[in-house]
């Protein structure tokens, strides 16, 4: 070995592994699934589920041995990395940075939580080399062989850079959603869904209803009748129904107040009829309807009852008469597992007094803004989004589903609009590192680790979740027009 080459050998060992020591960080990413397949898209040839770098078209590892580096492990072709990345090499610096400054802080746990390190650096380099500033050019430093190098990428300024009130009055919002909610209407099926997922045909058909583009009225529709076709009063023990009847009379709801067509109040008339029979004793909704013979699964849970609550609210603003003891079990359902803080845990009991993954939290605060405030719900709703904007790094780590949690989390938060852009500015990295060359976003790995969404639909779920959340910008939705911190301030008892 030359004596340039022992040098750099011995740099990049210490780059590797002085920032442990620096940051105390374990396992970036718990159990990582990097090797995880996917059958769909253009995903299924990119060699296992690993962390996209934006519209350069390159995935990555984080490995817990290199907190300051990403390993590439894929490169798309026609991209612009392609023919100057490679799979093995070692990226260590970006933009005008030879070298990443921090360690990445990716594990689980309230001292862990964040995406500060070479995440964020790389995302703050992709944009700034888009933006009226930029040259669309884009230096990238890696380790390849033992040896030093880096390329210059041709990235281009199409896109430019988010503006800072973003997605309000931003144009790189405005080009992001002229792609994609082509791409979402293009992918529904005949049957009006877009697959077997509620929560990924709940989330495309409220960012096309969202958009209030009348080239998606028919798309809208369709998944209208589709929903009411699937759902009713009748209770059903074999099949996850509270799933299909929380989020499709989410969206029954917001479609009939955006076009008021007669049709859809009979169809929440039955889910209104629903709701309480599905209801268990302690005011909250499991996977399944109810007390069933053998047990339900995991019992009541607040994700869950939160939908079931937004139904409910939602229901009333069309103008039928809900079931009020029943709103209220709900409601000291989600009070019983909300802390100090506004954080909205599991179920209907504490589990201590600090924060997680915020989906039940957004859902919380979305469903308590949505309903009449005469029992004093905005002062929760409040609360709950204050939660997100004071802690919102957990963004992308919802239990279960992170693309359903990423979309709450953000809605709720907006009850609060200085929560909400809190949330989106801390966020931004995402947006940036998630959206693919063909101008598609992708579920990326998160510390939640669930590979549903991956296995089943990577560029559909998280295009559907960064379309419904970027057409906030409109607010024609609902629960998008809801803002408990002009309104209450109160302290809840």
């Amino acid at each position: 070995m030359t004596m340039r080459k022992l040098l750099i050998s011995t740099t990049a060992m210490l780059w590797m592994a002085g920032p442990m020591a620096e940051s105390g960080a374990s396992t970036p990413i718990d159990n990582p699934k990097y090797d995880l397949q996917t059958t769909k898209g253009p995903d299924a040839n990119a060699g296992g589920w690993m962390i996209n770098l934006g519209i350069t078209g390159i995935r990555v590892r984080l490995e817990d041995h290199a907190p300051k580096v990403l390993t590439v492990g894929h490169v798309f072709p026609d991209s612009p990395a392609s023919g100057r990345i490679q799979v093995g090499d070692v990226i260590v610096g970006a933009g005008s940075r030879k070298e990443f400054s921090t360690a990445h802080k990716f594990g689980y746990g309230m001292d862990k939580f964040g995406y500060e390190g070479p995440l964020m650096e790389f995302a703050a380099a992709l944009e700034t080399c888009q933006g009226t500033d930029g040259s669309g050019r884009m230096r990238i430093d890696f380790m390849r062989d033992g040896e030093m190098g880096h390329v210059v990428l041709e990235i281009g300024k199409a896109y430019g850079s988010f503006s800072e009130s973003y997605p309000f009055d931003c144009d790189k919002t405005d080009r992001i959603l002229e792609e994609l909610l082509p791409y979402i209407a293009s992918r529904q099926l005949e049957n009006g869904t877009w697959g077997d997922r509620q929560h990924i045909n709940a989330f495309a058909a409220l960012a096309l209803l969202a958009s209030g583009d009348e080239r998606y009225r028919e798309h809208t529709r369709m998944a209208a009748r589709a929903f009411a076709a699937r759902t009713s009063e009748v209770i059903d023990y074999t099949n996850y129904d509270c799933w299909t009847h929380s989020l499709y009379g989410i969206y029954l709801g917001e479609y009939y107040l955006a076009t008021r067509e007669t049709w859809v109040l009979p169809e929440l008339e039955e889910i209104n009829r629903w709701l309480p029979k599905a209801q268990m004793g302690n005011g909250g909704w499991g996977h399944r309807p109810a007390e069933r013979p053998g047990g339900n699964g995991y019992g009541a849970i607040n994700i869950l009852a939160m939908q079931c609550k937004m139904t409910w609210a939602l229901i009333g603003r069309c103008g039928l008469p809900v079931d009020e003891d029943g709103f209220k079990s709900a409601h000291e359902f989600a009070k019983r597992g909300t802390n100090d803080i506004g954080y909205v845990w599991y179920a209907d009991s504490l589990g201590g007094d600090g924060y997680a993954d915020m989906g039940r939290t957004g859902a919380a605060s979305l469903a308590h803004a949505l309903a009449s405030d005469r029992q004093g719900y905005s002062k929760y709703a409040l609360r709950s989004a204050r939660c997100i904007g004071k802690h919102p790094d957990t963004f992308s780590d919802t239990h279960g589903s992170p693309i359903l949690g990423m979309g709450w989390t953000a809605l709720g938060a907006a009850v609060d609009p200085e929560s909400y852009r809190r949330t989106m500015d801390a966020n931004r990295w995402w947006f940036t590192l998630a959206q693919c060359p063909d101008g598609t976003f992708y579920y990326q790995p998160n510390r939640d680790n669930n590979p549903q969404d991956f296995e089943a639909a990577p560029r559909l779920s998280a295009t559907a979740a960064t379309a419904l959340i970027l057409c906030m910008k409109d607010r024609r939705l609902a629960m998008m027009k809801l803002d408990a911190g002009s309104s209450s301030s109160a302290s809840v008892q």
